[in-house]
Order: C-alpha cells, then sequence, then structure tokens
C-alpha cells in the first residue's frame, strides 16, 4: 500500500514485498497540539523492501539499500544499507558497484 497525502518517490529498479505500507503522513495527531506529521518519503534507486515492512513518513532509503521483510523504518539510511528490525536499524553497509541491478 501506498498512500501519499505529500509524496512518495520511489527510483528505478526497486523491488517492492507483498504487504508493504509505504506512509507520507500519520493522518492525525499523536498529543494535543502535536500537529498531524507528513513529510515526504524518498526511495532511492535499486532498492529492495522486503515483505510486511512499513516506510513511516520523512524516511529517505538511499541508493542499492535493502530493507529486510517485517521492518518498521522511522529514520532514513544511507545509500547501501541493510536495515532491519522494529524499529528499523543499520545492520551493516552493503557492497554494490554503482551499475549494480538487483533481480
Amino acid at each position: 500500500m501506498i498512500d501519499a497525502s505529500v509524496a512518495v518517490s520511489i527510483g528505478k529498479r526497486c523491488l517492492i514485498g507483498d504487504s508493504v505500507v509505504i506512509q507520507d503522513s500519520n493522518y492525525h495527531e499523536v498529543e494535543d497540539g502535536a500537529g498531524v506529521k507528513a513529510k515526504a518519503v524518498l526511495i532511492g534507486d535499486n532498492v529492495w523492501i522486503g515483505r510486511n515492512s512499513i516506510i513511516l513518513p520523512g524516511v529517505e532509503i538511499g541508493d542499492h539499500s535493502v530493507i529486510g521483510a517485517g521492518s518498521v523504518v522511522t529514520k532514513s539510511a544511507p545509500p547501501r544499507s541493510l536495515v532491519a528490525g522494529n524499529p528499523a536499524r543499520i545492520i551493516r553497509e552493503l557492497v554494490a558497484p554503482q551499475d549494480y541491478i538487483r533481480f
């Protein structure tokens, strides 16, 4: 599911698993007076997002990164990162030349 109230940008050659949720807004206040958080989500080129992952508002995922299945991504990830968990964290850096295409 991709739900965009501001913007969701998905780069070239990305793989997105089933039951993934990408949202650029939380659509409601968490606390009185806190306001609604809405900020664009930017997904780079050649990114793989594993099944059942959730990408939250304002997250940027760098080129050639992999998001492990079931991850809840609350913070941005630099290029060539393996990210996993709830909340997601960087596990390690990936080796991927600029012309690498994930199949």
